[in-house]
């Protein structure tokens, strides 16, 4: 049984992937060669082992067993969801007259789209995990905690689930899950997982005022400005840009000659790329890093 989903406008699989670093976290796995992008998935019925490949006009998504109807709108939602197929990208290059350079660099690239987790609460938990640190300590963090459950909500290596990641509580997460101050954090994004509320506003998001969008990532716990704003782009909202260290430091190279600009010099230069600025600075920032890490293909 596989699922054929249709993207909106052109698609690149390698490109939606690469598009920053949760390929390289649990519970993706992706083979350049074969171009495939693995994960488990936990459905209604059970664990689903999860093969996304390129298909004409999108992708195929072979869950690798057999799904009820309803599974199968559920896994269908959530891969949409996580290759932001659904994303209209149609103003983005012309978006970019700012810096040419960018923006034939991207076209070639087929870049655009931001590879997402399959849930909200998916990528707070992530995100949360990578604030304040190295993207390397980031990624291992993130194996421990999957590592410490043992509940079978994190079944075939699926994402430990809200209620798997209350159980495992504080102590466990700061001592084997070595996650530091960021425990009594992710206990309560796990809590807003288990009441509804992340689902609540990942299905209440397309409609929201940006700010207003922004402004409730902000209310939960570890969220802060830059998270808020990265976030903003997985959910698919392209116009609230994040502007961090990392950010200064790749705008001074591409466009102040290496110059430390202010962040509203940074703010001023990607302005003109309207309801696409934060994807657009999002762009420059993720260009810089592949070819730093030699991700850039």
């Amino acid at each position: 049984m596989t699922l054929a989903l249709r993207a909106e406008g052109p698609f690149r699989l390698g490109a939606v992937v690469r598009s920053h670093g949760w390929f390289q976290t649990p519970p993706f796995a992706w083979d350049e060669p074969a171009d495939v992008l693995s994960r488990v998935e936990l459905l209604a019925g059970g664990p689903a082992a999860v093969r996304v490949t390129s298909a004409p006009g999108g992708a195929a998504v072979d869950p690798g067993r057999k799904l009820s109807a309803a599974e199968g709108e559920d896994l269908r939602r959530r891969a949409a969801r996580m290759l932001q197929l659904d994303a209209d990208l149609g103003g983005f290059g012309d978006a970019l007259a700012f810096d040419p350079v960018l923006a034939a660099d991207l076209a070639d690239y087929g870049a655009g789209r931001v590879l997402a987790g399959t849930s909200l609460y998916e990528d707070v938990v992530k995100a949360v995990c990578a604030t304040n640190t190295t993207w390397t300590q980031a990624v291992a963090a993130m194996a421990r905690v999957a590592s410490l459950d043992r509940s079978g909500a994190g079944a075939g290596g699926a994402l430990v689930d809200p209620e798997a990641m209350l159980a495992l509580g504080e102590d466990r997460l700061r001592a084997e899950g070595r996650v530091g101050y960021r425990a009594p954090f992710l206990l309560s994004i796990a809590r807003a997982g288990a009441d509804g509320e992340l689902a609540a506003l990942d299905a209440e998001a397309p409609g929201l005022d940006g700010a207003e969008l922004e402004r409730r990532l902000r209310a939960l716990p570890g969220v802060g400005p830059a998270t808020a704003s990265y976030l903003c782009l997985l959910l698919g909202r392209y116009d609230r840009p994040g502007v961090d260290s990392a950010t200064i430091r790749i705008a001074a190279a591409r466009w102040f000659g290496g110059r430390k600009p202010s962040r509203a010099e940074v703010l001023a230069k990607v302005a003109p790329a309207g309801p696409f600025v934060g994807l657009a600075l999002y762009w420059a920032t993720v260009r810089a890093w592949q070819r730093d890490t030699g991700l850039e293909v």
